[in-house]
């Protein structure tokens, strides 16, 4: 049913309101979509404060596009740190960013063109910065985590082959300030402009989760694990140009399927049914 609506919107007989929210048992409500020019998947829009995201992601055997998670001040932008897997040149390698200062549009949290300037090659479990992790003709799978320590305004970031090789990187920045992150995301960008095959997978998420600072108690014990879908998100999907989507001249470029909520907040991105 899913996929039949933004077909609707699409074709110009839908409107925003009519994609609407989706709403399920023990799962938050999804708002949107929002239509931007580059990404695809989910924020967190709350009045909670954050002080971790992470997931592990599947890149899908020829893949073109990025898959990023960050923790970032609010749905409208401000402090981000952002950690993901970039695709270049077919290859992927672990990037990351810290206290990029975004001014964005909510649901649209991590604009391609803006924070690729900011991003940093890093390196990972076995593999220094700049190695390849695998290349998109064969894909695969990789854990990647933000983590702010409220006790030292300390940003850091974890990753490798699986949620079980959980290592800190020698990667870090110390705000200085306290920050309060409100809004985490996990999305994929298209790095390389609006030309993506048709109806093609790109990357899944498993196993998305957040942690609350030990003083904030809102869905668990602070510190505990959360699944990502437990609060409100914004839905982010590309079209070619931005704004709603029509076949003709805008048609959708990257779009959550299967989408939020999920299993385990589960969810895929995968390419526009058009060209």
């Amino acid at each position: 049913m899913r996929f039949s609506r933004l077909m609707l919107a699409a074709s110009g007989l839908a409107t925003v309101a009519l994609l609407g929210s989706s709403v399920a048992a023990n799962a938050a409500t999804i708002n949107g979509p929002f239509f931007n020019a580059g990404e695809a998947g989910y924020q967190v829009q709350s009045s909670v404060n954050f002080n971790e995201v992470r997931t592990t992601v599947h890149v899908d055997p020829g893949s073109s596009t990025s898959p990023f998670i960050a923790l970032q001040s609010t749905v409208n932008g401000g402090a981000t740190a952002v950690i993901g897997l970039e695709n270049i040149g077919g290859n992927y390698f672990l990037y990351g960013a810290t206290d990029i200062q975004l001014n964005v549009a909510a649901g649209v949290p991590l604009p391609a063109a803006v924070i690729a300037p900011h991003l940093v090659p890093l390196s990972s479990i076995g593999a220094p910065a700049g190695t390849p992790l695998f290349n998109s003709q064969s894909g695969g799978s990789f854990f990647i985590e933000v983590h702010y320590s409220t006790k030292h305004n300390l940003v850091q970031f974890v990753a490798g082959p699986t949620e079980t090789n959980e290592a800190t990187l020698a990667v870090g920045h110390v705000f200085t300030e306290s920050q309060e992150f409100h809004a985490p995301s996990i999305e994929t960008l298209n790095f390389g402009g609006g030309s993506l095959p048709i109806s093609t997978p790109q990357v899944s998420f498993t196993r998305s989760g957040l942690t609350e600072p030990s003083n904030e108690n809102i869905k668990t014990i602070g510190g505990a694990r959360i699944t990502f879908d437990a609060f409100p998100l914004n839905e982010a999907v590309a079209t070619t140009h931005g704004g709603a989507p029509t076949i003709t001249h805008n048609p959708i470029t990257l779009e959550p399927s299967p989408a939020l909520p999920g299993v385990g907040s589960a969810f895929g991105i995968v390419t526009g049914p058009q060209a």
